[in-house]
């Protein structure tokens, strides 16, 4: 029987009010406390939420200044890196700082643990962290020192996997890699299944003794081109599928988890919960998997808080109908990519 889940899968849209106080903060009408005040509220608000709807691992919605991008603490704070020209991510109106590589990376192991809300775990959360995958901070960083990808990856997943031992010991649960290099190629060729199995081995590096749950979300495209390799060269509890970009019938048997992103998160258009619910039906009787989690298909951070939020909420109504189960009343599913 199919254990159904529902989890964020990136950074979560800033309200309103913070928005308005970062804005503040920058032109130095109200100073950093207040700033922070109000980060820690928004953040209180999304975590309150994902209870609310049910949510296994919560994340903190990555709602800080550290997170300004995805790479930004990483940048930051590890040794032989930081940050670069600011540049668009991928096809977003958003952006962020290229990582520039200028020597060997390493890291001490406690640069994550200070931006990471641990204070959800002393209130009996389970939480979970977001972080690129080795392939997309390969493809995006400018190397400046070790002169190839295979080695950037490694290199980057041995820095990784000091902190997240730290994390693990501070009582976060899991460990989910943003991948959406992998799938985002436009007129580009797929990477070969040799390049995949190197991604697999890096991922591989990044998790060796350390005791998260995993999983690999790869987004902003269709993943049809690596299945069902994916499935296997990933070593991850958990392997995702941006299913607005991928036709579910690209779909393999698995015995591992399946990350279902069904929820455009691009457009603030509420989708039918019976619709969906189809489609999450036809997914476990292809994938055959034990654990599926609803999710949506990148990052929440591309619309408006309230839409953000309303689209989180959809994906609790929709696990409570698949757990419910009954056929789904007169769906009109599709399993075409980019369906709505």
């Amino acid at each position: 029987m199919t254990e159904y889940q529902v989890s964020l899968t990136g950074l979560h849209a800033r309200n309103e009010k913070t928005i308005q106080a970062t804005q503040d903060w920058e032109r130095s009408r109200i100073n950093e406390v207040t700033l922070k005040e109000s980060f820690d509220k928004d953040c209180e608000s999304l975590v309150e939420l994902q209870r609310h709807v049910g949510a296994e691992h919560v994340t903190d919605g990555q709602i800080t200044l550290a997170w300004q991008d995805l790479f930004r603490p990483i940048s930051s704070g590890f040794e032989g890196l930081e940050p670069g020209p600011m540049v668009r991510w991928f096809n977003t109106n958003t952006f962020f700082y290229t990582p520039i590589v200028k020597g060997p990376i390493s890291s001490d192991g406690k640069v994550l643990s200070k931006v990471v809300q641990r204070r959800f775990v002393d209130h009996g959360s389970s939480l979970k962290i977001i972080l690129p995958d080795p392939l997309t901070f390969a493809e995006l960083a400018e190397d400046r020192h070790y002169g190839s990808k295979e080695k950037l990856q490694f290199a980057y997943s041995d820095a990784i996997r000091g902190e997240l031992r730290t994390l693990s010991s501070l009582g976060v649960k899991y460990v989910q890699f943003s991948a959406p290099s992998l799938v985002y190629r436009l007129k580009k060729k797929p990477f070969s299944r040799a390049e995949l199995g190197q991604l697999g081995e890096a991922v591989r590096s990044a998790l060796k003794g350390v005791s998260l749950r995993s999983g690999f979300y790869p987004f902003f495209g269709d993943a049809s081109p690596y299945l069902p390799e994916l499935f296997d060269a990933i070593p991850t509890d958990e392997v995702g599928v941006d299913l607005t970009q991928t036709d579910d019938a690209s779909l393999p048997a698995t015995s591992k988890g399946v990350i279902a992103g069904l929820v455009d998160a691009r457009t603030t258009y509420l989708e039918d919960v019976e619709s969906l619910a189809a489609r999450v039906e036809g997914v476990v009787e292809r994938t055959g998997a034990k654990t599926l989690t609803v999710a949506p298909s990148s990052d929440l951070r591309y619309i408006p808080r309230v839409s953000a939020d309303e689209k989180l909420e959809l994906l609790g109504r929709l696990r409570a109908r698949v757990r419910r189960g009954g056929a789904p009343q007169k769906a009109k599913a599709s399993s075409r990519r980019g369906a709505k």
